[in-house]
């Protein structure tokens, strides 16, 4: 009972009115309770490992396999060189190759790419086969990852086909001392310290600039290595990610192979600031990537790489020319010595297949009849039993 409303308490003229339209003071009629929204199917995710070659990301890739995310389903074989595993499509690798070769490009080119060709029909190709593999290789997965090194060099080419797949993309970038990466190269590959390094360089900065507008997390290999929970969490809080697979449940898989021993090289700060191949540009890059994954993303440091990237492209329209103009004089140099080593091994294999034939016409001969009619007087004068009679 509201005695304002009922006529109990008494109150001047007006003043009940004037208390009605300004307070709820009559109960208001029940409302329609809302319908309920539709559960929404979350978007698909894709985890992109943008990291340099040899810069720990099949370890990385290995962990977040373990936590659930989906993996490819015709990976890459263990060899010699990452007993535990690359973590990589087979497909998808090939057809990246033939990206980069389609560019005039490949692997272990330092040079950019041509963002006009990427964009081009002769690169229409190359999307719809990727998009093919990327379907086949992890259908209705709602969170995958792909793992390529390659992809550091066209990751908006790599987006535009995850946005017609419908899936958000979000970058870990691992970070390895650029010093350790050339070293492991030298030893797998045998490629110079220095073109390693700038190999280095060139995919930190395009995985960099063009991941600015993914979700993303930076991660440094040897603290990786140290405290995995660590990194793992702090990434999935970056980003977004939920792992389907609790870190208590995926600590025993992971620990099965992030070990210790998968550090083989080794370089120390002061090894990077001393060693001659070292270029201040480089030095710089990787502390700024550093502070990016220690302290947090910013303007301010997005701009130093910005000018660093574009000294760099600079540098390379100038030398690039030049190296590859070498490169190619190099390629002739190397494929008139290998026509002169076939044509020599061509006519080395004439000259045995004649002495063979001439070899077996002789073993012919000699154990034909008509040969030992010929010779049954030279085999008689040979005897001396025969010579006494």
């Amino acid at each position: 009972a509201n005695p304002l409303l009922d006529g109990t308490l008494a109150l001047p003229a007006g003043i009940a009115e004037w208390l009605e339209a300004r307070l709820p003071l009559r109960q208001q009629p029940p409302q329609a309770a809302p319908m309920p929204d539709r559960p929404r199917r979350s978007r698909r995710k894709a985890i992109l490992v943008l990291g340099m070659h040899r810069s720990g990301t099949s370890m990385l890739a290995g962990t977040i396999a373990a936590l659930g995310s989906a993996r490819p389903k015709k990976p890459l074989r263990a060899d010699r060189n990452n007993t535990r595993g690359y973590w990589e499509s087979t497909p998808l690798n090939f057809a990246n190759d033939e990206l980069l070769t389609a560019a005039a490009s490949s692997w272990h080119d330092w040079r950019p790419l041509d963002p006009q060709w990427l964009q081009s029909l002769a690169a229409e190709r190359h999307h719809h086969k990727i998009k093919a593999i990327l379907a086949s290789e992890y259908g209705d997965e709602l969170l995958f990852f792909v793992k390529d090194p390659r992809i550091c060099r066209f990751v908006p080419f790599m987006s535009s086909i995850l946005a017609e797949m419908e899936t958000d993309p979000v970058a870990l970038l691992p970070l390895r001392n650029p010093l350790e990466v050339a070293y492991s190269l030298e030893r797998r590959d045998g490629l110079p310290l220095a073109k390693s390094l700038l190999l280095w360089l060139r995919h930190l900065l395009d995985a960099e600039y063009h991941s600015r507008h993914m979700p993303r997390c930076f991660i440094r290999h040897e603290q990786f290595l140290i405290d995995w929970r660590y990194h793992v969490e702090r990434a999935a809080e970056k980003t977004g990610i939920v792992w389907p697979t609790p870190l208590d449940q995926a600590e025993t898989e992971i620990g099965r192979f992030l070990t210790a021993n998968l550090h083989h090289e080794r370089a120390t700060v002061g090894d990077l600031q001393n060693h001659p191949d070292m270029t201040p540009l480089i030095r710089a890059a990787y502390d700024i990537l550093c502070a990016m994954a220690d302290d947090g993303d910013s303007l301010e440091l997005r701009d130093e790489l910005d000018l660093m990237r574009a000294k760099f492209d600079d540098a390379c329209d100038v030398v690039g020319a030049a190296a590859a103009a070498e490169a190619d004089h190099l390629r002739g140099e190397r494929d008139t010595i290998n026509r002169a080593y076939r044509e020599l091994g061509l006519e080395r294999n004439a000259l045995v297949h004649d002495r063979d034939n001439l070899l077996a016409e002789r073993d012919a001969l000699l154990a034909s009849p008509s040969w030992r009619r010929l010779t049954a007087p030279l085999r008689w004068m040979r005897s001396p039993s025969k010579r006494r009679r």
